[in-house]
């Protein structure tokens, strides 16, 4: 047996069989507006999944720990050949535990992100991001603005960050559209 489909005398309506079945234009509407709802979602999780991307969290704890001056807790978010370019200095994890450590004057480092981009391929992943920090020493407040860079690999079924490329930019040289996101770190 089969089924006769065909267009009725009235537009937009099917005819099954010899039986009005549905007006294709509130089918259409309907479909397009579930369409566009389901990319909506998707295309919002995309975003979220990117901003909050899994390989990202050690490069946030690392910037953690600088503000609280932890060698140690700062070691742990990276491999043992960690590798820092930092403005077109090669630095190790030691050269970096040492850069933040107060001299003197003790200081307060507040931590703000803006991930940009961030793909994975298996157990390595990258995320660029900028980075800005708000530094007080005494009563002055100085702010640093970084586009950075980092390759994560999973050791251990956790992220580590093997390499970070960091270029500091000129006050007169800030982005001035990002939406800064503060870094507030989970107990």
């Amino acid at each position: 047996m089969s089924l006769q489909v065909e267009w009725g005398d009235r537009p937009g309506f099917v005819y099954v069989a010899g039986v009005e079945v549905v007006n294709v234009s509130v089918l259409l509407r309907q479909s397009l507006c579930v369409g566009f709802c389901l990319g909506g979602v998707l295309f919002a999780r995309g975003m979220a999944e990117a901003a909050d991307h899994p390989a990202f969290a050690p490069v946030k704890e690392m910037f953690d720990a600088m503000s609280r001056h932890d060698g140690k807790a700062m070691q742990e978010t990276a491999t043992e050949d960690f590798q820092l370019l930092e403005h077109g200095e090669d630095w190790t994890m030691q050269k970096l535990i040492d850069a933040v450590q107060p001299k003197g004057k003790p200081y307060q480092r507040k931590n703000f992100f803006k991930q940009i981009r961030a793909r994975q391929n298996g157990g390595v992943a990258w995320v660029s991001y900028w980075n800005k920090a708000e530094i007080r020493r005494e009563s002055k407040l100085r702010t640093l603005v970084w586009l950075e860079s980092a390759v994560m690999v999973k050791e251990d079924d956790r992220w580590k960050i093997q390499l970070m490329h960091s270029t500091r930019l000129e006050s007169d040289e800030h982005p001035t559209d990002i939406q800064w996101v503060p870094f507030e770190a989970t107990p």
